[in-house]
């Protein structure tokens, strides 16, 4: 019996362990790309209100960008400094605009 993978957990000391321990009891072999995304899920963003239309979101070690509200329109921008940061995409709400900051790759 073959147990499914769960990466949408939010735990940060299980899922990576367990995806690991899941992959050797079946013998399947588990891609570097599987266990950084998992990680990548699991990580904790802050956000700061820099004005009330501007917010910046960040890791505990690293700034990952920015979300500017423009009209009914939230960019995200990614990049530590916002006078140089790339837009990544237009979200209909913050939350959405940060999540994409939080799971987009370097």
């Amino acid at each position: 019996m073959t147990e499914p993978i769960d990466a949408t957990q939010t735990s940060t000391t299980g899922d990576a362990r367990r995806i690991v321990e899941l992959a050797a009891a079946t013998n399947t072999t588990m891609s570097n790309k599987l266990l950084l995304d998992t990680l990548r899920r699991s990580a904790q963003v802050t956000t700061r209100h820099i004005r009330t239309d501007f917010v910046e979101v960040a890791t505990a070690t690293a700034v990952l960008g920015y979300v500017c509200r423009q009209g009914s329109e939230y960019t995200a921008l990614r990049g530590d400094d916002p006078a140089w940061a790339q837009e990544i995409g237009r979200y209909g709400t913050e939350s959405l605009a940060v999540e994409a900051l939080r799971m987009r790759r370097a």
